[in-house]
């Protein structure tokens, strides 16, 4: 069943879901849409698609081609990230979460790509762009600022040849796009988007937001993090050679770090969690890595769509 279908990366597994990202933006434009650019719902629906489908490309690129475990390599994430994000709480659409996060997400296969090639141009042009996807993630949330310091992380950590000039793009590019960015979209009278403030534009008090985090709507998410950890235990066994370990170490800082912060929340519009999108997948992914037996497959997204239909759409 699922195991045969999406054993290998092909136009069947591709258009699946495709065809299930599709679903999911056509149902997060009949919610109520909060924050957003745009009145219509048809091109909110093209903006969800098309970061839908960047975040989709992204985590292939990550799990599918850069990942070092190379052999028996598979296409289950495509299938794991529709599902992943259907057991997202969603109840309002915040554009802003969606559209910044897919941001997120395509600057850190560039990080990637950057650590994996040798060629000092390449690496520069790389690095340039995940500092401008970067950049304009923060114009439209400013507290996306904080994860330039993941690139510096990765440069101090990492196992490459440092460059004067890698530190430059890192700084001087947020410098350049941001003010230059600012001027020209108040002057088409769109400012009023930019720069938004997830601490200052809502009320954080973590207590209080326990009887939220902790209600039935919730499970399909529980689930999800009960194969987060499991992933995370077999990622850390596999994992050889200490960049890859900086790696692997630096997503889960992330979903921690980020699972904390959206947790202050009183108010959660259940958008967040895209930010959470493709460390999840690409470390679930790594229970399908190695020979794994089809039956196991099958149960595993079987579990995952039962607790799904059941607490979503029964309950």
């Amino acid at each position: 069943m699922f195991a045969k279908t999406f054993e290998k990366f092909s136009y069947t597994s591709v258009v699946i879901s495709t065809l299930l990202l599709l679903g999911i933006s056509y149902y997060y434009t009949a919610l109520e849409i909060t924050e957003s650019l745009f009145e219509s719902k048809f091109i909110n629906g093209i903006l969800i698609f098309g970061a839908l489908i960047l975040s989709s490309y992204s985590i292939d690129k990550v799990t599918r081609e850069l990942t070092t475990e190379r052999t028996n390599r598979n296409a289950y994430h495509l299938l794991l990230y529709p599902l992943i994000i259907m057991c997202y709480p969603v109840e309002l659409i915040d554009m802003r979460f969606i559209l910044s996060s897919s941001l997120i997400w395509a600057a850190w296969i560039n990080m990637r790509v950057f650590i994996e090639i040798s060629n000092p141009v390449r690496k520069n042009k790389r690095l340039f762009d995940a500092s401008v996807l970067l950049s304009f993630s923060s114009l439209i949330m400013v507290e996306n600022l904080i994860l330039l310091l993941y690139p510096i992380m990765i440069l101090i950590a990492s196992n490459i040849t440092r460059d004067i000039k890698h530190l430059i793009i890192i700084f001087m590019t947020p410098l350049i796009i941001l003010p230059t960015g600012y001027v020209l979209l108040s002057f088409l009278s769109l400012d009023n988007y930019l720069f938004s403030s997830y601490l200052f534009g809502y009320q954080l008090q973590m207590l209080d937001n326990f009887t939220l985090v902790l209600s039935i709507y919730y499970i399909p998410l529980y689930v999800v993090f009960i194969l987060y950890i499991i992933s995370v235990i077999i990622k850390f066994k596999r994992s050889s050679g200490y960049q890859r370990r900086i790696l692997d170490f630096t997503g889960f800082i992330f979903i921690i770090l980020t699972s904390l912060f959206f947790s202050m929340n009183q108010e959660l519009t259940g958008s967040e969690f895209h930010y959470l999108s493709l460390v999840l997948v690409s470390f679930i992914s790594q229970i399908f890595v190695k020979k794994i037996k089809s039956l196991y497959v099958n149960f595993i997204f079987i579990v995952l769509i039962a607790t799904l239909v059941t607490f979503n759409f029964f309950i």
